[in-house]
């Protein structure tokens, strides 16, 4: 989990566009890798394969911001359920949740990350991009009620 919280450090000076676009494009090449057409030296799953100096490069491309941006907002809902709905209506919990994210957020996306893995069976590179940018969202967000300001971020469910 250190390397985690040190890698989650590093991607924390992303922008969410950023984030996203590097989501969008470990997704794609995992997609790549599973229908035999990948040609990326490094495995796209594991955490080597996360680019953190991808902001001194050139610009975001749409396609990859795009499958980023569907993949999470495909996962964020998931999450929310994941670390949310178990605290239930149980204030002091919800509490102490609210104050692990506000004190420490690497250690925080940090700790996220292996969830997202083992509940969600997401790469571990996937799922550390993805920790980054929930928590990233939910700071920028609240200071407090990170459940309740979480939710009101959620995608609305097509009706």
């Amino acid at each position: 989990m250190a390397e985690i919280e040190v890698l989650v450090n590093s991607l924390w000076e992303l922008d969410e566009e950023q984030l996203a676009a590097q989501i969008g494009s470990h997704a794609l090449a995992i997609g790549d890798d599973v229908a035999g057409g990948g040609t990326r030296r490094i495995d796209s799953v594991s955490l080597d394969s996360i680019d953190v100096n991808v902001a001194a490069r050139a610009s975001i491309d749409p396609r990859l911001l795009e499958a980023g941006q569907r993949l999470f907002d495909r996962v964020n809902p998931l999450v929310y359920e994941l670390m949310c709905k178990p605290l239930g209506n149980d204030a002091e919990t919800q509490k102490i949740l609210d104050e692990a994210i506000a004190q420490n957020y690497t250690k925080a996306a940090g700790m996220l990350a292996p969830a997202l893995i083992s509940a969600l069976g997401l790469a571990p590179a996937i799922a550390t991009l993805l920790a980054t940018l929930i928590v990233k969202k939910i700071v920028n967000y609240t200071a407090t009620g990170i459940c309740d300001t979480w939710k009101q971020t959620l995608p609305k469910p097509a009706s």
